[in-house]
């Protein structure tokens, strides 16, 4: 061994046996230690011996990417492997929207919030949902785990007559005709209506999602993505009222 060498080994031994290293071990994703980005997932990372708050990330560079978090405590010369795995996210939404969502856990229910919601789950976590709504029966659902989006759809409860059913039926054979006429169309568009919005909104929504698209990640065609849905779920609302108040009129003939 030459002196050079000697003198590297002897000075190189010491800053090794100072540093630790770990590995997150996901197939892919980037990796923060203490809120920095340091590395991938799959690689080897040296890190400083001490508590270390490590995270995985599938994007470090999108606004709300998923994440997934681990503490660990490393000694000078560690070599530790840290299994982490992103959650899913799960996008909710109800027939009629505004339903009421509860998950059931084993240590009881837990409200989530009104439809249309998102929520994050892991990957191999399945879900148990249930929906309510006045006027409308619950509906209970187990979703399997991977799932991106469900929709719970709420059938009108017996009995439960939709305010807007509630109109003046002792009217001339022609006014009602027309009336019902009227209905009819107004029901048929907002559906129409409602499904060019949902597959604009899906499409926008795509382009946000597509990391070689100039809208990857850009926070203004989010909000435009969730406004179309929004108003595809008004107008999704708007053709079942409709369509209510014509079966109504029909029982009452």
């Amino acid at each position: 061994m030459t002196r050079l060498a000697l003198l590297f080994a002897v000075v190189a031994a010491p800053l090794a046996a100072q540093t630790a290293h770990l590995r997150v071990d996901a197939p892919a994703g980037a990796v923060l230690i203490d809120g920095v980005e340091a590395g991938v997932a799959g690689a080897w990372i040296a890190v400083a011996p001490g508590d270390r708050a490590v995270s995985l990330v599938d994007d470090a560079s999108a606004w709300d990417p998923r994440r997934a978090d681990a503490g660990v405590s490393l000694a000078p010369g560690d070599s530790l492997r840290v299994p982490l795995a992103l959650p899913v996210r799960v996008r909710i939404e109800s027939v009629p929207i505004r339903a009421l969502i509860v998950r059931q856990t084993s240590a009881g229910a837990d409200t989530l919030g009104r439809a249309p919601l998102t929520v994050e789950v892991g990957p191999d976590e399945a879900l148990a949902l249930r929906a309510s709504l006045a006027g409308y029966e619950t509906v209970a659902r187990e979703v399997a785990p991977g799932s991106e989006r469900v929709t719970l759809i709420l059938p009108l409860g017996a009995g439960t007559v939709p305010e807007a059913a509630l109109l003046p039926t002792q009217r001339s054979t022609t006014g009602r005709t027309l009336i019902d006429v009227g209905l009819a169309a107004g029901a048929v568009a907002a559906g129409a209506l409602a499904v060019t919005l949902k597959f604009r909104a899906d499409r926008i929504d795509d382009r946000y999602r597509d990391e070689t698209s100039l809208d990857f990640a850009d926070p203004a065609v989010r909000d435009q993505a969730l406004a179309l849905d929004r108003q595809s779920a008004l107008a999704l609302g708007v053709m079942q009222v409709g369509l209510g108040v014509l079966a109504v009129r029909f029982v009452l003939r």
